[in-house]
């Protein structure tokens, strides 16, 4: 009996340690711990009925232990410290021009190996060099435009 108590236990233990540790393994040792508990009931009563109820209550409390840990984890000092408790506005990445920039000319702010970033108008941008490699301080000329980055070519 203190075998299959002693498995659950640290297999309780495990779960609690994945709440500040995350990664899986922690929580896999944990429920493997569980199972070996039920193993452990099966070998001490015989049967179907003591490890099946063994594994599910092990699992139940597993579950209520994680519950129980996220509200209060969330609410305390250190959860705090961890979990994020703001949000933002804005977005991830600017607004990319239109067709108007295609025919600018502008400087390149970095070498191209191809790819780098030119000033064009007073703003940087992702740019994209059809010649291949472009030393900085040159200047471009806008040749068409991808998803997130400008074609240039050196003039």
């Amino acid at each position: 009996m203190e075998s299959i108590l002693l498995a659950i236990f640290f297999g309780y233990i495990l779960i609690l340690i994945e709440g500040f540790m995350p990664g899986g393994v922690f929580g896999l040792g944990g429920v493997i711990c569980i199972a070996w508990g039920s193993y452990f009931a099966y070998q001490e009563y015989p049967g179907f009925l003591a490890p099946t109820m063994t594994f599910t209550l092990g699992i139940i409390g597993a579950c209520v232990i994680v519950f129980w840990q996220f509200k209060w984890l969330s609410k305390s000092r250190l959860g705090k410290s961890i979990f994020l408790s703001s949000t933002t506005d804005g977005v991830s990445n600017k607004n990319q021009p239109g067709d108007e920039i295609i025919g600018v000319k502008g400087k390149s702010l970095t070498e191209h190996k191809p790819e780098g970033i030119v000033l064009l108008n007073g703003q940087n941008y992702d740019a994209y060099c059809t010649d291949g490699y472009l030393p900085k301080e040159k200047n471009v000329i806008v040749t068409g435009k991808d998803d997130f980055r400008l074609r240039v070519k050196e003039i």
